[in-house]
């Protein structure tokens, strides 16, 4: 079990007066290091961009398959999982790229995550990746990848979160650009039902899922956050 750093109400109330950011209406890469990590972070957002019509590539980096120790399938079974969450976000699954690199050992890869990501950048696109900082070594080490490949690119990058909101304080995030993005209740409802199709993740025999209800609390805000370098 997960015992948060620090309670909802309290992130709740560090953040309630972020600036308001409105993402940029061009064609944005998401770098998702598990199948879910889109939903979690930035669901909202996506379904905000697809509302527009702007292009969204989410770059699966893993299939989430270690998510549970000897689960055998377990990531076909996120695979579908996430085609299905990102339906309800607006994003068909011909816009999923799947790199399928080890679920838990991203940080072995991280140069040939550089290597593969380079290509599926446009120029004058937007990559949002997890925060160098969140908590997780996928997450991490996606965040790092992103940020060389901005630099090699030379594209706009943004940060989203999730684990930081259980495992680290608001003293631990940046303060310079640090935003808040509202969400509409159509982008909010998306989000949702986007969340609901990780039902390998909210529910298990074990009785002690990866997100148990008390972690979706930041999921479930009228808003998302966002550091916007």
């Amino acid at each position: 079990m997960i015992t948060p750093v620090v309670t909802e109400a309290e992130w709740l109330e560090s953040l309630r007066q972020l600036p308001l950011w409105i993402p940029p209406n061009m064609p944005t890469i998401i770098i998702s290091p598990h199948p879910d990590d889109e939903t979690l972070g930035l669901g909202g957002l996506i379904a905000h961009l697809r509302e527009k019509e702007t292009s969204v590539l989410v770059v699966a980096v893993t299939d989430g398959e270690n998510a549970y120790e000897n689960t055998v399938g377990l990531g076909e079974v996120r695979r579908v999982e996430q085609i299905n969450a990102l339906h309800h976000l607006g994003v068909s699954a011909d816009q999923v790229v799947r790199l399928e690199l080890p679920d838990s050992d991203v940080s072995s890869c991280e140069q040939q995550l550089v290597t593969q990501l380079v290509p599926l950048v446009p120029e004058g696109a937007h990559i949002i990746a997890p925060w160098p900082g969140d908590f997780h070594p996928d997450h991490e080490a996606s965040g790092r990848a992103a940020i060389e490949v901005a630099r090699r690119t030379g594209t706009k990058l943004t940060f989203y979160f999730f684990w930081t909101w259980h495992r680290g304080t608001p003293t631990m995030l940046p303060t310079e650009g640090l935003h808040a993005m509202e969400l509409s209740e159509t982008a909010l409802s998306a989000k949702t039902r986007a969340l609901r199709c990780h039902q390998s993740q909210l529910e298990h025999i074990s009785g002690e899922p990866i997100l148990p209800d008390y972690l979706l609390g930041p999921a479930r805000r009228g808003f998302e956050v966002f550091l916007v370098q």
